[in-house]
């Protein structure tokens, strides 16, 4: 897979110069440089007005896909680095939102936004990390996590519903998150309304980090269109699957400037992993 490293390497090398990110808002008593303090303690969670709590006892069977519940080992502590990764870019970038992009279907971009959403709620201090599910054309957040049926973010963009009537909430760790559940013939049209904008804006005001799964790049407009609202996204590769074609044409249809990084799905270990134990494990005991 070393083509589309060289390949994201290039892009980020050839992309023009983002635009300076905005200065976040600040309280009378914040210093005007001090933009990571500012989106820090800026963020307070909203007050769903219809929250469900979902249960994390370890019998549920969504917990199975969701590794940094609970999570021991290298899948979790993976998640979890790439979480504090993921905070520090977007403080430099003073941005709060991104997006999970992948060129085409099945290369795991969903189920790595659940992951690294919980990863980063398992690092916050608070409820202050939001999953948002933005693929209405076939969307899977609901049915990974096995959500309560109810309006979602679809009825927000048309105007039906406000953002704290379709909050679910999980408690450990504290995350909301805002799913799809019904597929939108007219899901182009719905994402290129100003509602789109005054969402994200919203959320942005509540949390610190919102993350956002989206539709592949390669077989709709949706994503792209999203991605030029946000503050980055974090592109997906599946090893053995995705294509370096595939993944270059991805790379020229997203907003220039956007890309954070990209993660590898699938892929084999660095050569030296394997000298090392989980910590914590009892085969890694006596090791360090």
């Amino acid at each position: 897979m070393g083509e589309i490293s060289d390949a994201l390497r290039r892009a980020r090398i050839e992309a023009p110069p983002e635009r300076p990110a905005p200065e976040p808002m600040r309280g009378p008593s914040e210093p005007a440089d001090d933009h990571r303090a500012a989106l820090r303690g800026e963020a307070t969670a909203p007050r769903p007005g219809r929250a469900v709590v979902l249960s994390t006892e370890k019998h549920e069977p969504w917990l199975s896909r969701a590794v940094v519940v609970d999570g021991r080992g290298a899948a979790a502590e993976s998640f979890r680095h790439i979480a504090l990764r993921l905070r520090r870019a977007l403080d430099d970038r003073g941005a709060r939102s991104f997006a999970l992009v992948s060129a085409l279907r099945e290369e795991g971009k969903t189920t790595i936004a659940c992951n690294l959403a919980l990863a980063l709620a398992s690092l916050a201090h608070g409820r202050n990390v939001a999953l948002v599910d933005l693929d209405l054309r076939k969307p899977s957040v609901a049915g990974y996590l096995e959500l309560p049926a109810g309006p979602g973010v679809d009825d927000v963009l048309r105007g039906t519903h406000r953002l704290d009537e379709i909050c679910i909430s999980i408690d450990r760790p504290a995350l909301d998150i805002y799913p799809v559940w019904r597929s939108q013939h007219d899901a182009h049209e719905v994402l290129v309304r100003p509602a789109l904008e005054a969402m994200v804006r919203e959320l942005e005001r509540h949390y610190e980090v919102i993350v956002f799964d989206t539709p592949p790049v390669l077989l709709v407009p949706d994503a792209a269109v999203t991605v030029e609202r946000l503050g980055g996204a974090v592109t997906v590769a599946r090893a053995g699957r995705t294509s370096l074609r595939g993944f270059e044409h991805m790379l020229e249809l997203l907003p220039p400037g956007k890309v954070l990084g990209s993660i590898l799905n699938d892929g084999s270990p660095p050569p030296r992993a394997h000298h090392y134990g989980y910590y914590g494990d009892p085969a890694a005991e006596g090791e360090e």
